[in-house]
């Protein structure tokens, strides 16, 4: 993909509309998938692409969020991500918002970690307490998502 995810940018996934003025003049709205979304920006999915330096915006529930498109790009078989850049003083955070299915890295991790010590086969042969051997099992888990070396 064309895209690099922006920094603080959580994935979710949902449904909104979106609102531009089309060329031909008047406003239109567009069913959108919300793919990302960071404190001045998003990222939606869609079958039809919007001009770069478009204006938009989306409301949900008591929020709007106003700006313009500054990226799109086409995924073979998966339609256009669109990318929109709030305005100045526009800003998301998720008390502000929170989508409907929303994917936070930070919580992936830990239940990845969760998980994985949940799992793990617990030997008194190796001379470890099961909690020592639950956390040693926890900190090797975090250390290859993180990208470091064991």
């Amino acid at each position: 993909m064309g895209w690099k995810h922006a920094p603080g940018a959580v994935m979710c996934s949902e449904i909104v509309s979106l609102h531009f003025q089309s060329r031909e003049g008047p406003e239109c709205e567009l069913k959108v998938n919300l793919e990302e979304i960071w404190a001045s920006g998003a990222l939606f999915q869609t079958d039809a692409p919007i001009r770069p330096f478009t204006a938009v915006w989306f409301a949900v529930g008591a929020c709007e969020f106003r700006g313009q498109v500054i990226a799109r790009t086409l995924a073979r078989g998966l339609g256009v991500f669109v990318e929109m850049r709030f305005r100045p003083g526009c800003v998301w955070s998720e008390q502000k918002y929170r989508p409907q299915h929303l994917f936070n890295p930070v919580v992936l991790l830990a239940n990845r970690i969760f998980e994985t010590t949940l799992h793990a086969p617990i030997s008194r042969s190796n001379g470890l307490s099961p909690a020592t051997f639950a956390r040693t099992v926890a900190l090797d888990s975090f250390k290859e998502t993180s990208g470091q070396a064991s």
